[in-house]
C-alpha cells in the first residue's frame, strides 16, 4: 500500500508546477474576494416589510439567482448568458470563468446593486486587472507544460489458419501466347440451366376471377343496350301511333 501512495503523490507533485500554483493562488485570491462580496449580499436578498406589519414567512432567495438577475437586469455583462450555475462555476474558481474579466466585474458590480451601493471605479478596474493577470498566468502554465504523449495500441496480431485446412488449390492455366494473325479461341462457359417458369395457383385463381369480371361487365353493357333499343323502339310506336290518329281525327273533320 505505501508504494502507490508514493507513486501517486510523486506524480501529483510532478504535475504541479510552478507555473500552475502561482495561476492557481491568483485564481483563489480573485475568488475569495468574489465570495466575500457574495456573502455579504445574503442579508440584502429577502425581502423587508414595513414596521408594525407582519408579513409569512419566505423562502429567501437564492444568492447565486439574484446576483445573476441583476447581472441580466443592468445589462452588466453585455454578450454572455449569466445565470445561477455560470455565477456559481465563478465562485467556486472555475478557471475559464475566473479568467473572463467582462464577467467577474460584472458579478462584483452586482453585489454592490444588492448591497445598495455603487462598485467604485478603482475597485472595478483592480478587479479586471486580477482576471487578466490570471488569465496570463493560465497562459503561461498551459504553455510551460509538456503534452503528454498519446499511447499507440498495436493491433492485435492475426490468427494464422491450420495447416489442415490449408488446401492446395488447382493450377490454373497460363494462356499461350498468341502470334499475330491468329485467331484468339472464345472461351466457352458451361451452358447454365434455365429454370422453368412455374406459375402458381394463385396466379391462375386471379385470372380466373379477372376474367369473371370482364364477362360479368360485358354482359351488364349489353343488357343495357338492349334495353335502349327497346325505349327507342317503343318511342317510335307510340310516335306513328299518335300520327295516325292525328291524320284519322283531320279526316273526319274534312268529311264532316
Amino acid at each position: 500500500m505505501t508504494e502507490p501512495c508514493q507513486q501517486e503523490t510523486t506524480e501529483l507533485t510532478e504535475a504541479m508546477t510552478p507555473r500552475w500554483q502561482e495561476a492557481d493562488r491568483a485564481v483563489e485570491s480573485l475568488v475569495a474576494a468574489l465570495v466575500a462580496a457574495a456573502a455579504r449580499t445574503a442579508d440584502h436578498s429577502g425581502r423587508h416589510g414595513p414596521r408594525g406589519r407582519s408579513r409569512p414567512e419566505r423562502r429567501p432567495k437564492s444568492t447565486r439567482r439574484h446576483i445573476a438577475e441583476v447581472v441580466r437586469a443592468h445589462q452588466l455583462a453585455p454578450g454572455l448568458r449569466v445565470d445561477r450555475n455560470m455565477v456559481a462555476a465563478l465562485l467556486i474558481g472555475h478557471r475559464d470563468l475566473v479568467s473572463n474579466p467582462v464577467l467577474v466585474v460584472a458579478v462584483a458590480e452586482a453585489c454592490s446593486i444588492i448591497e445598495g451601493r455603487k462598485l467604485s471605479a478603482k475597485k472595478a478596474a483592480r478587479m479586471r486587472a486580477a482576471s487578466l493577470r490570471v488569465a496570463k498566468l493560465i497562459a503561461r502554465a498551459e504553455a510551460a507544460t509538456p503534452p503528454v504523449p498519446a499511447q499507440r495500441l498495436d493491433p492485435a496480431p492475426l490468427a494464422s489458419p491450420p495447416a489442415d485446412s490449408v488446401r492446395d488449390e488447382p493450377a490454373q492455366a497460363v494462356p499461350a501466347k498468341v502470334e499475330p494473325g491468329q485467331a484468339v479461341p472464345a472461351k466457352v462457359e458451361p451452358a447454365q440451366a434455365v429454370p422453368a417458369k412455374v406459375e402458381p395457383a394463385r396466379a391462375g385463381a386471379e385470372r380466373r376471377r379477372h376474367d369473371e369480371r370482364r364477362g360479368a361487365a360485358r354482359r351488364r353493357a349489353r343488357a343495357r343496350r338492349d334495353r335502349a333499343r327497346r325505349r327507342r323502339i317503343r318511342r317510335r310506336w307510340w310516335l306513328a301511333t299518335t300520327v295516325l290518329l292525328l291524320l284519322v281525327v283531320i279526316a273526319l273533320l274534312t268529311v264532316g
